[in-house]
């Protein structure tokens, strides 16, 4: 029996897997994926506090104040929130720069940025918008690699300059900065001296995890750290956060028409993920695949603890074959079960010949 279990739970793996239709987003009703782990600007999820923090971020860069600070705990939403202001600063007049690798060298550093920023040698001013056969963004960069660390600073205040006198800001974002060297802050100190006599010509924020706050406060970086003027730290949810983020990514998928949450299975996501939106998403969706695996339209509070012990190696989160399970399938063992009686026949009536 447990052979001829195993057996059919294969089959129907590969049958479903031939569907398209089997997939638990549209067994529910979702337009996609809800809870994705990428940091997709389009489901951040603002309380009162965050939205605050982010208004107040985006007036500092408006203002042109220099430096801002968005630090947190692993799992909080941090660069989720950082894919959010490079979407808003795109809707404004301003440039912007993502270093995603922080533990390059000081010159690399330099390169990425004038990369990111589109950055093309003094020699060849013509915009990426006009220049024939080109697109925004794509360029050569070999022009860089021979250029002195002064050099590359050099070219950037042009750039600055040039976009300052198109009445465009510049803004820099440095994300995992608990990984930058203490050398490579004060670098990026530095860089926020370039300016003209009347505005700063770069806004830098950073963004990392708690240990960058204790890095600031060390001696050599006291500059930085008082030239820093927003900073906010991105918390775990709270109960009643926590199921009005659900709700608000879901909603942000397409919405969800035949999914319904059960008695305690917002109470029991909390209490899983301790609020952290990086385990909630990891829970739910494991809780999204149980259901369907189990054809319920409701996600219990049984299915949610039986998912978050399947993240724990604790159990498969709903995949042993028994015969509950197998009666919700039914529409598609029957047909299995025939095909392996016609298959034996076959088998049968050709060895007896």
């Amino acid at each position: 029996m447990a052979e001829f279990s195993h057996f059919l739970n294969i089959l129907l793996a590969k049958y479903e897997a031939a569907d398209k239709n089997f997939v638990y987003e549209k067994y529910y009703g979702l337009k996609e994926t809800a809870f994705n782990l990428t940091p997709d600007p389009a489901f951040l999820f603002l309380n009162k506090r965050s939205k605050d923090a982010l208004d107040l971020i985006l007036y500092g860069i408006e203002r042109r104040e220099g430096f801002a600070l968005i630090i947190g705990d692993i799992g909080t939403g941090k660069t989720t929130m950082c894919w959010a202001l490079l979407d808003r600063l795109a809707k404004k007049n301003i440039c912007t720069a993502l270093i995603q690798n922080p533990m390059l060298s000081e010159t690399d550093v330099l390169r990425a940025i004038l990369q990111d920023l589109g950055v093309r040698p003094e020699e060849s001013r013509i915009s990426p918008d006009t220049a024939a056969g080109t697109q925004p963004g794509i360029f050569d960069t070999d022009w860089m690699q021979e250029l002195t660390k002064k050099q590359l600073i050099d070219r950037l205040n042009v750039f600055l300059i040039e976009k300052a006198e198109n009445n465009m800001f510049t803004v820099l974002i440095v994300d995992e900065a608990q990984n930058v060297s203490l050398t490579l802050l004060e670098q990026l100190r530095l860089l926020s001296n370039l300016e003209t006599a009347k505005k700063k010509l770069l806004q830098i924020i950073f963004v990392g995890q708690l240990e960058l706050n204790s890095k600031l406060k060390l001696p050599s970086l006291r500059q930085l750290d008082q030239r820093i003027s927003t900073r906010f730290e991105t918390k775990a949810l709270s109960k009643e956060d926590t199921e009005l983020y659900i709700r608000h990514r879901i909603a942000a998928a397409g919405g969800a028409p035949r999914l319904f949450f059960g008695a305690g299975a917002f109470k029991s996501i909390w209490r899983h993920s301790k609020g952290y939106p990086r385990l909630i998403n990891l829970i739910c969706d494991r809780a999204l695949l149980t259901g369907y695996n189990e054809r319920s339209r409701v996600i219990t509070r049984r299915i949610i603890n039986r998912a978050a012990k399947s993240l724990q190696g604790m159990e498969d989160g709903g995949k042993h074959f028994s015969f509950g399970w197998i009666t919700k399938r039914m529409p598609f063992v029957v047909p299995a079960i025939l095909l392996i009686f016609v298959l034996l026949i076959t088998v049968y009536e050709t060895l007896a010949h």
